[in-house]
């Protein structure tokens, strides 16, 4: 019996056939390329990829000693000992090295990510590839950005016990490794780089360090930039002498520009655009959206908790997306949506404008110390000097959508530390930023504007005088307030305010503040915003309303005899606090001092039937 097929089925199944069978190649090679932690056998001998200076790769040999229970997301690890003459020369595994390719015969079998500290620093736990792939699968956003979105001004651009531990029981009876032989067990940490830091030093540099302790990073002062590089901070995308590949130096960063906050790490596996790298997490977020950037290390710095690789920034080249138990996922030539910040503090005295424009994550947990901090440095570099001064201090913040804008003008006097006080508000406004109710902002923009006068411009308030001390409503209350500059005549001010006319009859109070009193009170009256503004629009006008250092702020309080019924039956002396009428006066200096006068306020009717 003969059948007769189709020709278009045939080549159908033909089509079918071939692509099962290209499936089939495309496993097998996948399977190839990689070693499964099952083939794995102690003894076996490989090398691995990294870059010791420079960005050239070169290996070094590795000697596999056992297969180790892990902990938490990762169920295996490989124990091995690192050896050559480059890992000699640097005093062994060097922090920085996290996500170094180890090979047996080609095949890649994990990444380099944890070591043991404050001893030789030869062994290392091996992350298993089949470990890190896992993170694959899970999802990023990979929108596009231009390269535009990223360009700077550089004006000044610098030249220049909760770490994830593994404990490992010792089971080995291996010779070839003495130092293992007593121990009961060893704790490894993750072989993760100190956080290089260039354009924040001093006590800027301490008090950064501090703020990102909590989330278990150390920093290192940098020593700037390798001349011949020719780092250009406009360009993105890998560079054609330097393609991102498994062993390649790579730098997670925090902020890029006068201030590269960077963290140092190896590739592990390249597909296509996506890389893996590091073995272990870096902050271990989740889904993430850090610069990444290619790496120019200078040394391996012998330590003797651990050695690290030293290296500065070159050219931006995607954004980590995924940060893992077993690793990072970063996406090459996609780039990820950050805050352009720009500060500029003038030194009124010498004229003299000093700029720093940096580029920071879109992660409002490291916002505030980057933001402050970046701007005390700013201000240091200014003013060359700490010590006394008077600030005037302009904050525009930009988010994305229609509202999202804030402008914050203010004025302090220090007499010891004019860069710490500058900053007093940054903290305030960035955590309404990040924990108002209403709405996400997406910042577009954060500018700050300082003049600083190494002048002490303050004044205090010595008298109030109210020209009536009985008046009408509708009437206006007027007050003269007489100032005391530092070491300076007398100042008289106006303070006119103005008693609603359907105000009842009573006694009255007016207060007459200095804004540089009500400093310590911002706190308070953030807290107030946060539950009294309707819209996150209505938010931001609160803040920009609130009394600055430089107004003489008067406050009428009026008490009416007229009480509410329940309160009859109590003390009929007892009177009803209305709301407070607001005026303000602007000066040209930090105001301080308070006073409070009475006055009365009279009934209009009664004040007519008796004339």
């Amino acid at each position: 019996m003969r059948i007769k097929l189709n020709k278009n089925i045939c080549i159908k199944i033909i089509f079918i056939l071939l692509i099962l069978f290209s499936m089939g190649i495309n496993i097998a090679f996948s399977q190839n390329i990689f070693m499964p932690i099952s083939e794995i056998t102690p003894g076996m001998k490989g090398i691995g990829k990294t870059v010791f200076h420079g960005t050239q790769i070169e290996t070094f040999q590795v000697d596999i000693i056992d297969i180790v229970k892990g902990e938490g997301g990762i169920s295996h690890f490989i124990l091995a000992n690192l050896s050559g003459d480059k890992i000699e020369e640097g005093g062994g595994i060097s922090a920085g090295m996290s996500g170094s390719p180890v090979y047996i015969d080609d095949r890649l079998i994990g990444a380099v990510s944890y070591a043991w500290e404050m001893s030789e620093h030869n062994l290392c736990l091996v992350t298993p590839i089949q470990e890190m792939l896992e993170i694959f699968k899970f999802p990023y956003d990979n929108y596009q950005t231009t390269a535009q979105e990223y360009k700077i001004n550089n004006f000044l651009c610098f030249a220049g016990e909760n770490t994830s531990k593994i404990i490992i029981k010792n089971t080995t009876e291996n010779n070839s490794f003495p130092e293992l032989t007593d121990r009961e067990e060893i704790i490894f940490y993750p072989v993760v780089s100190p956080i290089i830091i260039n354009g924040i030093k001093g006590r800027t540099l301490d008090r950064l360090n501090s703020s990102l302790k909590k989330f278990n990073l150390m920093t290192i002062q940098g020593i700037g930039f390798n001349e011949s590089n020719e780092i250009n901070f406009q360009e993105v995308g890998e560079s054609p002498s330097n393609k991102i590949k498994a062993g390649s130096a790579i730098g997670i960063q925090l902020t890029r520009g006068d201030v590269n906050i960077t963290s140092i790490g190896t590739v592990t596996y390249r597909e296509g655009d996506k890389i893996l790298a590091l073995g272990h997490p870096f902050l271990k977020k989740g889904r993430v959206s850090f610069l990444l950037s290619a790496i120019h290390v200078y040394h391996s710095l012998p330590n003797m908790v651990m050695p690290f690789k030293l290296g500065s920034p070159l050219n931006l080249v995607g954004k980590v997306v995924q940060d893992r138990e077993a690793g990072i996922l970063a996406i090459l030539n996609s780039y990820p949506r950050i805050i352009p910040l720009k500060i500029k503090v003038t030194d009124v005295n010498s004229g003299l404008s000093y700029q720093m424009g940096v580029q920071m994550i879109n992660n409002y947990d490291l916002l505030e110390p980057l933001v402050s901090n970046i701007t005390v440095q700013a201000i240091d570099n200014a003013l060359d000097r700490i010590g006394i001064g008077t600030a005037q201090v302009e904050i525009e913040i930009k988010g994305e959508r229609k509202g999202q804008e804030l402008l914050r003008k203010n004025m302090y006097y220090s007499s010891d530390d004019i860069a710490i006080q500058a900053i007093t508000e940054i903290p305030e406004i960035i955590d309404l930023i990040a924990n108002n109710y209403f709405e996400i902002v997406d910042l577009t923009a954060i500018n700050i504007d300082i003049k600083i006068d190494n002048k002490k411009k303050i004044g205090r308030i010595e008298e109030v005088a109210l020209e009536d001390s009985s008046i009408k409503s509708g009437d206006h209350l007027e007050a003269k307030i007489k100032i005391r500059p530092f070491r300076g005549e007398l100042i008289e001010k106006m303070l006119t305010i103005q008693i609603p006319s359907d105000t009842s009859p009573g006694e009255a109070l007016l207060m007459v503040n200095g804004g540089g009193e009500l400093d310590n009170q911002q706190e308070e009256s953030v807290n107030s915003s946060k539950q009294d503004c309707k819209s996150l629009e209505e938010t931001f006008q609160d803040i920009s309303d609130r009394p600055r250092g430089n107004q003489i702020i008067g406050e009428v309080i009026i008490y009416s005899n007229e009480l509410p019924y329940e309160e009859n039956i109590s003390d009929g002396d007892l009177k009803k606090e209305e709301d407070l009428i607001i005026s303000r006066i602007e000066t040209d200096m930090v105001i301080e001092g308070y006073l409070e006068v009475s006055f009365t306020i009279e009934n209009e009717l009664i004040d007519e039937f008796t004339d």
